[in-house]
């Protein structure tokens, strides 16, 4: 076989090239590892940035790290008092005079089989939805949440605008059923029960004699609704004083109720007078079905409120939540933590 030789020159440059086909060859896998590396990690983040995003648009929320997804086992309503005297009555336009005076979230727990009550400051400032001239959204204004009712036409308009500014004080928890009355639902009602008896928490003096504080009194009539809607020319005139009272009311109004038993038969005229104070999204007989599905459920001993601070405005006396007590509420009520 005939041998090959070569110069050493030739062999030098050899070992080069083939030093450096190795160099680029080991340059490339390296550059080819990152790339590889780097699509993994692309593939990865996008993976957590969809799974995010899919969580987000099913409702849930991170704080400080934690996910928590909105629990589904709850039913939400949202009673409204407006305050006002009169049964009600369209404004004609997507505007009206009255506002929220007080409001009461009813939150039903399907699996425990409790009824929660979070009693809701009118006087909060919070950020509240507007109604444009022919009714589209137009943004929103910070404000009292008692101004929502007044976009609309005070009927099921203006109890949505509240359901909606409700909603988003509590961070987008759904609203899913609202019934709004006038106050002057309040003397009907308290009569069609035999009457609802209070041990007297303000000195009433000068604006219903009849109504001493610390006396225990069955209210009638137009005493019930001095006693939950007046505030002003009290020594205490704050919101939250009459909130208490309030509380107090439907707590004994309750109790009056049960103690009534199938004894509580309000009659046909009675129930149609006071329909005409009422406005809901649901209809007498959705609004039946939901007493009979809920009326087992346990009470909870004590009405919730918001945690914040009463400050007095340019005009008016203006309730600021104390935002981080409000997060652990909302989060406590309606949502469950979740791995991430």
């Amino acid at each position: 076989m005939p041998r090959v030789t070569m110069k050493k020159s030739r062999l030098r440059k050899a070992a080069v090239l083939i030093l450096l086909f190795a160099c680029f060859l080991g340059a490339f896998s390296a550059i080819g590892l990152w790339e590889n590396h780097q699509r993994e990690q692309a593939v990865a983040s996008q993976a957590q940035i969809d799974d995010a995003a899919r969580r987000r648009r099913e409702g849930w929320i991170e704080v400080d790290g934690q996910w928590y997804a909105p629990r589904t086992d709850l039913e939400t309503l949202l009673v409204i008092g407006v305050d006002k005297m009169e049964p009600l009555v369209s404004s004609g336009s997507y505007n009206n005079d009255g506002q929220a005076d007080f409001l009461l979230l009813t939150i039903f727990d399907k699996t425990a089989k409790t009824t929660t009550i979070l009693h809701i400051n009118r006087d909060t400032m919070t950020d509240i939805p507007i109604l444009g001239v022919t009714g589209e959204p137009a943004g929103t204004i910070f404000a009292q949440l008692a101004l929502a009712h007044t976009y609309g036409d005070g009927l099921e308009d203006s109890c949505e605008n509240t359901a909606d500014a409700v909603s988003m004080l509590l961070g987008g928890v759904k609203i899913d059923h609202y019934v709004g009355m006038t106050m002057g639902a309040v003397p009907l009602l308290n009569d069609m029960v035999g009457g609802v008896t209070v041990t007297v928490l303000d000195d009433f003096s000068g604006i219903d004699d009849s109504l001493v504080e610390g006396e225990t009194v069955t209210l009638q009539g137009e005493q019930a609704l001095h006693y939950v809607r007046i505030r002003r020319g009290l020594e205490d005139s704050t919101n939250l004083n009459r909130m208490e009272r309030q509380q107090q009311y439907l707590n004994a109004l309750t109790g009056q109720i049960e103690s009534l038993g199938d004894g509580f038969s309000p009659s046909f005229s009675e129930l149609d007078q006071l329909s005409q104070y009422i406005v809901s999204d649901c209809s007498v007989q959705q609004l039946n079905d939901l007493t009979r599905r809920y009326a087992g459920y346990e009470m909870a001993e004590e009405m919730l409120d918001i945690k914040g601070e009463a400050r007095q405005g340019t005009e008016f006396v203006e309730y600021y939540p104390d935002e981080e007590a409000l997060q652990e509420q909302v989060l406590s009520l309606f949502y469950v933590p979740k791995e991430a």
